[in-house]
């Protein structure tokens, strides 16, 4: 079972009044619900865009993170202890701000294939209507795994194997400027890369190296760096160079590998490693890659780049998109709405 530890805990603070803080003394005992819970939380928290990645920086004096954690992983403290001593250092700095919270904090290890990951969700209830056993409406909870999900995960085996690289991801909460702040301060996080940066530097080159490939492989080339790269980034996790380079058929590995590797974004004080030859994916920049979208008052218009010049064609000249295949959908609605024209049906 992967999850080995898991532990909730409760804050509440309104501006003006001290945080009230709600601990939990053992862990909670593993069962299906919390391992369908923490799906449901990672593949939300793995997919907001507003996620950043780095490392920790120790010239953070209020962060405890990284100590707590080392002291959990040496069994010199319990998982409890760890969450928490993490908890009352919030309850201060919160207590010296005027900010407000009503959150559920929910610790987890995740072990996957020996290594361990240690996840902190930051969620609120969601109050809604539903009737009781005896038929009277009365109200209920439920967990929000939506928008308001925020918080932190530690990869902590690539913490200590690779110091330096990207392994601490944070999810800052909306909104919530003090939270955020905290969050930032209390897990010493730092070195925040710029995956919009590297992710169009990787696709730079990704053109670039397209132009060695037959016109008419060009697309299904494309398509196989593509989609590994959403589905790593869909996962969190870093798209490794000579890895994506042993997926693609019909390449040269060794010079797919030199001309992308220059565009990752290692920096100078990385000794040579893997964490030189991945990059962390900006799902924003993948994205506009793969789509062009356009829109204004009275018109959007969304279509992938591999139907330029196929199903839609761009005079430069004239400034003009003509568009053939028609989506079915669209098609039938402009049918119905000339026949109704013709009709007269419209005043």
């Amino acid at each position: 079972m992967p999850i080995t530890h898991v532990i909730a805990h409760h804050i509440s603070k309104q501006t003006d009044d001290d945080a009230v803080l709600f601990l939990r003394k053992s862990e909670l005992p593993n069962n299906p619900q919390q391992i369908s819970l923490f799906d449901s939380l990672k593949t939300s928290l793995n997919a907001r865009i507003s996620r950043k990645h780095g490392s920790f920086d120790t010239n953070i004096e209020t962060a405890i993170l990284a100590a707590e954690v080392e002291s959990f992983m040496n069994d010199k403290t319990q998982f409890q202890a760890l969450t928490t001593n993490f908890m009352k250092k919030l309850e201060e700095i919160l207590n010296q701000q005027n900010g407000e919270i009503n959150a559920h904090f929910l610790f987890f290890i995740d072990t996957v294939e020996q290594r361990d990951l240690l996840y902190l969700f930051i969620v609120n209830q969601n109050e809604y209507l539903t009737f009781n056993d005896t038929l009277e409406i009365t109200p209920s909870f439920s967990i929000d795994t939506g928008s308001s999900l925020c918080g932190i995960k530690l990869n902590i085996d690539d913490w200590k194997e690779r110091p330096k690289y990207h392994y601490l991801t944070i999810v800052p909460p909306k909104g919530n400027e003090v939270l955020s702040d905290a969050l930032h301060d209390l897990s010493g996080f730092g070195n925040n890369i710029d995956r919009a940066k590297s992710t169009k530097e990787f696709l730079d080159n990704l053109d670039s190296f397209s132009q060695h490939i037959p016109a008419e492989k060009q697309k299904e080339f494309r398509e196989q760096v593509i989609g590994y790269c959403e589905e790593q980034e869909a996962k969190d996790e870093a798209v490794h160079i000579p890895t994506l380079s042993q997926s693609i058929e019909g390449i040269d590995c060794e010079k797919f590998i030199r001309e992308m590797l220059p565009n990752n974004p290692a920096r100078a004080d990385v000794s040579e490693d893997d964490s030189e030859q991945e990059l962390m994916i900006d799902k924003g920049s993948l994205r506009r890659y793969i789509k062009f979208s356009g829109r204004d008052k009275d018109l959007s218009l969304t279509f992938s780049t591999n139907q330029l010049d196929e199903s839609v064609f761009y005079n430069e000249n004239d400034e003009t998109l003509t568009i053939k295949n028609i989506p079915k959908g669209l098609k039938k609605q402009l049918v119905s709405h000339f026949k109704r024209l013709a009709h007269g049906s419209y005043k």
